[in-house]
């Protein structure tokens, strides 16, 4: 073939789809789609070896226009999905399509239970293999500037009626118009058109004219950076006037992780507010009495600075049991309703193993200083000794910073146990899962906990060292925890070996937090004889756990362990695996940073 005959043969081929329109089947349009993509790639992979800079640049835009038809193309994918019930259809059509063994020609098979995927952003996230998130923004832009769907399965017109014309005409960069409208929609009221409520748009300007129709005009005429600066300043000024002046959320927000220092955000009314800060001007001053006591054994022996210094006391780092929490919690309202303030025991996970220090048996009252009030802590004069310098007059190891002694405080009050309280206390669990290579090798080894918290090699040791460690031995000799068909619900220590061994839900790319985990019969159910151990169960999500039963995927046994077995249009493989998000391994992997195994004696089997 001559490159003139290849020409026109390739002109043919664009315009087939407009000239023979219904002529071409469903498969035909499959096979033409993927020509294309190859033929692109191929021009691309010559154009890379020809090093002409001027062939590169004209790539380089062709590339570009290509990137602007595919985010209008993303788009409207991801609202045909919505719109034709993509999420609907049966597995067996799934697995089909993903094979290349679909019958495109006959009608779609739709699934006559329980369908695989509640929505379409969760059926294009499993599809294209993209989050969950990026494909519910796909349709929720799509919905702006395409189209929205209505109660009858119809697509109606997009809420921005201005930017969608721009991005149908593409004269401006379609990812910055979605961008757009994204920051336009949050200073709209929630949008009714899918319950049959037409919505209209609130934002405008002071001229009266929407903010998206001003927002449309900058784009179409303005360069991309002045265009944000304009649609900025116009998007600021119209909060500032019309936007409701509400507070932030209340509550305890978890943060990110910054070289192994965990960040909490608290956000709280006056009320508490002032309890904190009393806690905070009393702990913060190492010239009171309650900053003295805020300082952690870890301070005196000269590690206060860093990360290890805010841990809680290792008096305090026992854990009662989950068959031994109920009774303490019993025995503890009982001795409250009747045992005087000042005669109450002080439990023995509280006592110090250390003597008292002379400053606390000379304050201490009958509950131990514990019953001094906040006016009670004067400071002491300047010209007092320090009680930190030695005999000798040598100064004591560097002091802890006030917020650090703040933090020890506060913990300190978390771990404490509440004085005549009529409710049973909030007791906090720590379980840190720990391999037998780690126990052999504690200069080095970490403990990852429940919540897939890092314990450094320095805490998980002052760790171990007084708390009541409870070993989970799974695989091996080791006898499983059994209780046959006495109980069906896997509870107390068995629900901790499961979760001990699959660290949370088994089904890959699942995030639910461990606390939120069921424990599932997998290997034979509990209405059909199936008993409770930790052998027969499997942690998962109750998504998953619902989906496995209504045969969305299969868990099968390999060696003991529970692996999930995907359909096959997730999984051509066909390969058992097992999530590994909340720290579980693979089968015959080794965990990360071990010590050294033994040098004799059988296989190591997992501890937590």
């Amino acid at each position: 073939m001559t490159t003139e005959a290849l020409l026109t043969a390739l002109h043919t081929l664009c315009t087939s789809p407009k000239h023979l329109g219904t002529q071409l089947t469903a498969g035909m349009l499959v096979r033409l789609g993927a020509l294309c993509l190859a033929l692109f790639t191929a021009l691309g992979r010559l154009v890379r070896d020809s090093r002409d800079p001027r062939l590169v640049l004209a790539h380089a835009q062709l590339v570009e226009d290509f990137g602007q038809q595919v985010h209008h193309q993303q788009l409207a994918c991801a609202l045909d999905a919505e719109v034709a019930g993509a999420a609907g259809l049966s597995l067996a059509t799934y697995d089909a399509l993903r094979a290349g063994t679909c019958d495109l020609e006959s009608e779609p098979d739709v699934a006559s239970g329980r369908a695989c995927y509640k929505r379409a952003g969760d059926l294009l996230a499993a599809w294209l293999g993209i989050t969950y998130f990026e494909a519910q923004r796909r349709i929720d832009d799509a919905h702006l500037l395409i189209g929205r769907r209505t109660a009858q399965g119809t697509i109606c017109a997009p809420r921005f009626e201005h930017l969608a014309g721009l991005y149908a005409d593409g004269l401006a960069d379609r990812r910055a118009i979605a961008g757009v409208a994204r920051s336009l929609e949050k200073l709209e009221k929630p949008d009714t058109t899918f319950d049959g409520v037409p919505s209209t748009l609130t934002a405008r300007a002071p001229d009266g004219r929407p903010l998206e129709e001003h927002a449309a005009m900058a784009l179409r005429g303005l360069g991309p950076i002045e265009a944000r600066k304009q649609i900025g300043t116009l998007v600021k000024a119209y909060k500032d006037l019309h936007e409701d002046k509400l507070p932030p959320d209340l509550g305890l927000f978890i943060g990110p992780v910054v070289r192994g220092v965990h960040t909490f955000t608290l956000r709280t009314l006056a009320t508490h507010a002032e309890y904190l800060r009393s806690v905070a001007a009393q702990s913060g001053s190492k010239r009171t009495k309650a900053g003295r006591h805020a300082r952690k054994p870890e301070a005196d022996s000269g590690g206060s600075s860093g990360a290890e210094g805010s841990g809680t006391p290792d008096s305090r780092a026992q854990q009662n049991s989950p068959e031994e929490d109920n009774a303490d919690n019993a025995d503890n309202a009982d001795n409250a309703d009747t045992a005087p303030d000042n005669e109450r025991p002080t439990p023995d996970w509280l006592r110090p193993e250390s003597p008292m220090p002379d400053w606390a048996e000379e304050e201490a009252g009958p509950n131990g200083g514990a019953d001094r009030t906040p006016e009670q802590e004067e400071p002491e004069p300047d010209d007092a000794p320090d009680a930190d310098e030695t005999a000798t007059g040598a100064p004591a190891p560097e002091e802890p910073s006030a917020p650090l002694r703040r933090l020890n405080a506060l913990m300190d009050i978390l771990a404490a146990p509440p004085a005549g309280a009529a409710a049973k206390p909030i007791v906090p669990k720590m379980l840190v899962y720990l391999w037998l290579k780690d126990l052999q090798n504690l200069a080095e080894a970490h403990g990852i906990t429940a919540h897939g918290v890092d314990i450094p090699p320095g805490e998980l040791r002052r760790l171990l060292a007084t708390a009541r460690v409870i070993p989970l031995v799974l695989g091996g000799n080791s006898q499983p925890i059994d209780v046959g068909r006495s109980r069906r619900f896997h509870q107390g220590y068995l629900k901790m070996a499961v979760m001990a061994r699959d660290r949370g839900c088994i089904v890959p790319e699942c995030t639910t937090p461990p606390d939120l985990v069921e424990i599932d019969h997998y290997k034979k159910p509990w209405s059909e004889g199936g008993t409770t151990s930790v052998d027969s169960g499997a942690a998962m999500c109750s998504n998953e756990h619902h989906g496995r039963h209504s045969g969305q995927f299969k868990v099968v046994d390999v060696d003991g362990l529970p692996h999930v077995l995907l359909p096959p249009h997730l999984d051509p493989e066909q390969k058992p695996r097992r999530n590994t998000y909340w720290g579980a391994l693979q089968l015959g992997e080794d965990p990360p940073g071990a010590g050294p195994p033994p040098e004799a004696g059988p296989p190591a089997d997992r501890r937590g």
